[in-house]
């Protein structure tokens, strides 16, 4: 059976690019609707947004690559006695409230809220309350900070009310671009009754978020090269920075190969430019 190597590029802003080679064959493709391999299309959100999930996980990595940069914020939402919710749903409500405070402050400052909000809570299983609820929101920069903490509240004028304490910094990349932050936001889990909350939503975002993109190339390498890549000491680290100059690898690829498949290796790229030497 024919066989060839397809490259597929997943592109997650300017810094952030996954980067896929494996085998496929000519009989596989007979079933594959598009024809045209270089055009870029949008990267498909996986039906399951539980992030027990690694597709689900990955796609909210992508989701932060492509949307937010050192320029934007980083928030985080905390409640005191008075204001802790006891149900998710109270959380809710309190979400959705300081969701239109932003929103107001944004269209204010001329530009338009974008968001990520990740929330964590646990239930107490004595009192059968939530405790330790929290929440994790990337916003798009450009606006007041402190007007931006602000909105963590109830009520308007004197009547104001702090939910309880709040932290606004601005997105921090390290070595390794913002891989630590996104491990961070989307380990966040719901924890009920010693029971992980399978299939339930662990954020929420705007509707106006760009979404990564995919680009597939089946010209470039060889099934040859493909098995010397898979059988190299390094993975094939230094064929694909050759490919891709300017790039650093952030992650460890293991080469797997499958009888019936054959090679299947994935890299995960920053510019290091933006992330790796700033």
């Amino acid at each position: 059976m024919r066989s060839f190597v397809r490259e597929k590029r997943v592109y997650a802003g300017e810094e952030y690019m996954e980067v896929s080679l494996f085998t496929r064959t000519v009989e596989q493709e007979r079933y594959c609707k598009s024809a045209k391999r270089s055009k870029r299309k949008n990267v498909s959100r996986p039906v399951q947004n539980n992030l027990n999930d690694r597709n689900s996980k990955r796609y909210a990595k992508l989701l932060i690559y492509a949307n937010f940069t050192r320029n934007d914020y980083y928030l985080t939402f905390t409640y005191n006695d008075k204001h802790l919710p006891k149900t998710p749903a109270e959380g809710k409500k309190h979400q959705d409230n300081t969701l239109r405070k932003l929103k107001r402050l944004y269209e204010k400052s001329g530009k338009e809220l974008k968001y990520m909000w990740f929330t964590s809570y646990q239930f107490d299983d004595e009192t059968g309350y939530i405790k330790r609820i929290h929440h994790h929101v990337l916003v798009n920069g450009g606006v007041d900070r402190d007007e931006v903490e602000k909105s963590w509240s109830l009520g308007r004028g004197k009547k104001k009310e702090m939910l309880g304490r709040t932290q606004a910094r601005l997105i921090q990349p390290g070595e390794n671009g913002l891989d630590e932050l996104i491990k961070y936001l989307t380990v966040q889990e719901k924890w009920e009754n010693r029971q992980w909350k399978k299939g339930q939503k662990k954020y929420s975002s705007s509707k106006n978020l760009v979404k990564p993109q995919e680009v597939k190339n089946d010209h470039v390498w060889s099934l040859k090269k493909l098995g010397q890549i898979g059988l190299s000491n390094d993975a094939g680290e230094e064929q694909i920075l050759k490919r891709f100059p300017g790039y650093q690898i952030v992650n460890n690829p293991e080469p797997k190969y499958h009888d019936d498949l054959g090679w299947y290796v994935q890299y995960e790229l920053i510019k290091i430019s933006e992330w790796g030497n700033s």
